[in-house]
């Protein structure tokens, strides 16, 4: 099994990001410059409860239809990205609760994301019940110092969800808002045939995708228990999986390019999340996937 496909492109994008249309302090054309300048192939603009983009390019930068969903509990909020559905989503039932608003993305052909789950303090149980989500965020640029509490990385909470059999794959993005540090920092690296909006929804849909803060993955396979991986000079690949316990899970070393894990029956793995870590403490996330032994 090969998590990529060679024969298809990497293009890198920022899938959530608010311009002054909600809450940001930069407008829609100084937000595309910004992404666009930076060498991003994609950008969705997410602004709260509001479609901001229609399909378009700009600068040979692609502008999916985005838009972030918010919802208040007592102990905790649920924030959803909708990317590449259509503007009949602003007027649908979303507000009735988190799970319409999911189904309302999906209804009008997006694909729905959980937004910083760490940041939102969301609990197992809220993670657990929310069904037909293409992808939590797993880094989320703005979730810490000095806009935010330190809550960026959801990486331990989505791991006890995937011991728990809930597989995310997962994205990694900026959630900009003030514009003095928080952009251009993460972002989500889709494996397509194309950079349209259709073959980028088509690879959400499929979990072509990794999540990153600047190491890039070349590949990943997984034969007769054993999980290679290819990947840009890094100084730590983890191997995360279920077991609280298990060795060699951790490879370290200068310029590492390759690791390998091998599986062992006795601690009774069942999912695989490879983590990159290069010199600059700098990370990126392969999807979760299952182990079929």
């Amino acid at each position: 099994m090969f998590l990529f496909d060679e024969g298809k492109n990497f293009y890198k994008g920022n899938l959530h990001a608010h311009t002054s249309m909600s809450d940001g302090r930069l407008t829609p054309e100084e937000v595309k410059a910004l992404y666009a300048g930076n060498g991003y192939d994609f950008l969705a603009i997410t602004d709260h409860r509001k479609c901001t983009a229609d399909q378009d390019i700009y600068k040979n930068m692609l502008l999916l239809p985005g838009i972030e969903l918010d919802y208040t509990m007592p102990l905790q909020v649920i924030h959803l990205l909708g990317i590449g559905m259509t503007r009949g989503v602003e007027t649908a039932p979303w507000t009735s609760g988190p799970q319409a608003g999911i189904d309302a993305i999906r209804h009008f052909g997006g694909e729905a994301i959980l937004a910083h789950p760490n940041w939102s303090l969301n609990t197992l149980e809220m993670i657990l019940s929310l069904k037909n989500l293409a992808a939590a965020e797993i880094f989320n640029s703005t979730s810490r110092p000095p806009w935010n509490p330190d809550r960026a990385d959801s990486t331990s909470l989505l791991d006890v969800a995937a011991t728990h059999g809930l597989l995310l794959p997962t994205t990694a993005s900026d959630d900009a808002h003030w514009y003095n540090g928080d952009a251009c920092c993460s972002f989500t690296m889709v494996n397509a045939h194309e950079n349209t909006a259709l073959a980028l929804t088509r690879a959400l849909k499929d979990r072509a995708f990794y999540a990153s803060q600047g190491p890039r993955f070349t590949q990943i396979s997984y034969e007769n228990d054993i999980v290679r991986v290819y990947c840009s000079k890094v100084r730590r690949v983890v191997f995360h999986t279920n077991a609280p316990y298990a060795p060699a899970r951790c490879v370290e070393g200068d310029g590492i390019i390759y690791a390998e894990y091998a599986l062992q029956p006795q601690w009774k793995e069942t999912y695989i999340r490879v983590v990159l870590e290069d010199e600059n403490s700098l990370r990126a996330w392969a999807n979760p996937f299952p182990l079929m032994r």
